[in-house]
């Protein structure tokens, strides 16, 4: 009884160890970050990666506060990948908009297939509220979702970036080659 008890247990856990085998999640959260970005944190939460990275911007007009751009890149084993891909292709951007209860409003600048999947960006404006004169801050969100190299779906994501959104895309572009089945 106990001998069969243990071959039980020793294929459940063969079993919830096998999808970590089977998909190569993502490399090493130091080798995905780009070079001015500071690691905060890696989760593995078995049938999804979450690493998520910050940096200041350089480039935040006065007197707004720099809110840090933050960048995220993600794993989810998900087999239904593809589907999820023409889903996101056909579908239409979100339309310009105000956040509720801010004064800061969002723009779509763009929605394309790009590099084996999906990149869309959102232009951010807050303009200067308070004592004085200042300048509107415009910030750019980026986000590219594509097929994982050994399966399930990967995502890379830039927000609170201020500066040219082409810089964006560079950071974005030196990522995909390592998750996913782009070169």
């Amino acid at each position: 009884m106990k001998r069969e008890r243990g071959a039980l247990l020793a294929l459940a856990c063969a079993a919830l160890l096998l999808p970590a085998e089977v998909f190569a999640q993502l490399p090493p959260a130091a080798d995905l970050v780009p070079p001015g970005f500071k690691l905060n944190g890696e989760q593995n939460l078995g049938g999804s990666v979450f690493v998520e990275a910050t940096r200041p911007n350089d480039s935040v007009p006065k007197p707004h506060a720099d809110l840090g751009i933050t960048l995220q890149i993600t794993w989810m084993n998900n087999p239904a990948v593809d589907q999820i891909l023409e889903l996101l292709a056909a579908q239409p951007e979100d339309p310009a908009g105000q956040s509720p209860g801010s004064a800061t409003r969002e723009e779509p600048c763009g929605k394309e297939d790009y590099r084996g999947g999906i990149l869309t960006c959102r232009k951010v404006i807050t303009p200067w509220i308070g004592a004085g004169k200042g300048p509107d801050l415009v910030m750019w969100r980026l986000a590219w979702t594509g097929k994982g190299q050994k399966g399930g779906m990967v995502g890379v994501g830039i927000n609170n970036f201020c500066g040219s959104p082409a810089t964006a895309r560079a950071w974005i572009d030196a990522i995909i080659p390592k998750i996913s089945t782009t070169r």
